[in-house]
């Protein structure tokens, strides 16, 4: 937590820097819709939240770099149906320190395309099953993924943010009943879709 929280400072002060030379900064909060493949459930119904500082280099008129320090909630959520065989109540929370390196795309309609790699890194997790906790699971305290988004200039300083965040391997150690095949690895991922509002210093 030290390190981490070293770059949070370090981060948060280049923001602050960044106004009038190549870097810019700024904060960005939203709403996660999520799911995790290979719980047996689908469907984006868990919520949660996010909020970041960020800092971007531009490179050029139309390109840059951005990285960022975010807490991210993910997880799965499935409730049940008493229609359907299926009525267990199910509830998973994950909380993270997110670091993305994301290449961003201007175009000239006001259009930012992004895409990048990222590492999340666990912060807390919480499993429930029939409204009992479930205290067994093994998470990976880090956990690579793949962003990829789009955003639209609302004003100077604000925009309007749209990503999907997708897990590269599993996020636990343990096996489980619908683990399922991505990539090179076995198991249970993240699944992100984030709707968020940025604002540049």
């Amino acid at each position: 937590m030290p390190k981490t929280l070293s770059f949070f400072v370090l981060l948060f002060s280049l923001t602050i820097s960044a106004k009038g030379q190549a870097f810019q900064g700024g904060v960005a909060g939203g709403l996660v819709g999520s799911q995790v493949a290979g719980d047996t459930y689908s469907g984006f119904h868990k919520p949660g939240a996010y909020a970041a500082f960020w800092v971007r280099l531009s490179v050029s008129e139309k390109s840059g770099f951005q990285t960022e320090i975010s807490y991210f909630q993910k997880g799965s959520r499935h409730n049940p149906d008493v229609k359907k065989p299926d009525d267990i109540f199910y509830l998973m929370r994950l909380g993270y320190i997110e670091m993305p390196f994301l290449y961003q795309y201007h175009t000239k309609n006001k259009l930012t395309i992004e895409a990048g790699p990222s590492l999340s890194f666990l912060l807390h997790n919480y499993e429930e099953v029939d409204y009992v906790e479930f205290v067994d699971g093994d998470y990976n305290l880090i956990n690579p993924s793949i962003m990829i988004g789009f955003g639209y200039e609302i004003t100077e300083h604000l925009s309007a943010n749209f990503r999907t965040v997708n897990s590269l391997s599993s996020i636990r150690h343990d096996e489980v009943t619908g683990a399922v095949h991505r990539f090179f690895d076995h198991g249970q991922y993240n699944d992100c879709l984030l709707l968020f509002l940025s604002y540049k210093f």
